[in-house]
């Protein structure tokens, strides 16, 4: 199974503020292509509740590429794939609003978010929070750092496909029971729990 796993960093707490983005692209359990790159937003203004999650400041990116600028080395990272973060309809409300805010379309591609299916695959845990669940796979990471918790989701994500021998997120996705989301130029459809009925698998781990 091949996967891209996403994350954004903000400035502040406007959606279109991404101030850097982490892309793990995964082969068959093993990741081959990492992307990291700090943005420089429209709005240079950097909440400090933000500054102290992430550690990001104005300073840091006032030198750095706008999203345009990298778009052309995303884009092919993102467009037809099959697409993971952690609590996607942030990173996803990311994406959007700040393609949106450079007048950019959106690319096309179906997507997991791995907060839902560790929710479904991993129900003991007591926090589905990205630390906590890499934690109950073995993996340590620098949390809030956007290539960091990228490969972190990516783990996760492995690691739940792998015990229920899912090829694909179509798979993934209904032995858990949730739909994907997907977005495409029109707009974004949040990846959600179906309503009805239990996990086809057995809780993991």
């Amino acid at each position: 199974m091949e996967f891209v796993a996403i994350d954004f960093e903000t400035a502040n707490r406007s959606s279109d503020s991404a101030c850097s983005i982490g892309l793990v692209t995964v082969k068959d359990g093993v990741i081959v292509d990492e992307y990291y790159q700090l943005i420089r937003p429209k709005n240079l203004y950097f909440h400090p509740d933000n500054i102290k999650i992430h550690g990001i400041t104005e300073e840091m990116v006032a030198d750095e590429p706008t999203l345009p600028e990298i778009w052309q080395e995303v884009l092919p990272r993102l467009q037809g794939k099959q697409v993971v973060a952690h609590f996607a309809k942030f990173d996803m409300g990311v994406l959007k609003s700040s393609l949106n805010s450079w007048k950019l379309p959106l690319p096309e591609f179906d997507f997991l978010c791995s907060f839902l299916l560790a929710k479904k695959a991993l129900p003991h845990l007591e926090s589905f929070g990205l630390k906590s669940v890499a934690t109950n796979v073995g993996f340590k990471f620098q949390h809030h750092h956007a290539l960091e918790d990228a490969r972190a989701c990516a783990t996760v994500v492995s690691q739940i496909a792998k015990q229920c021998n899912a090829q694909d997120f179509a798979q993934l996705a209904g032995n858990y029971n949730l739909e994907l989301g997907r977005m495409w130029r029109g707009g974004v459809r949040q990846c959600t729990e179906k309503l009805e009925g239990e996990p086809v698998m057995e809780s993991l781990f």
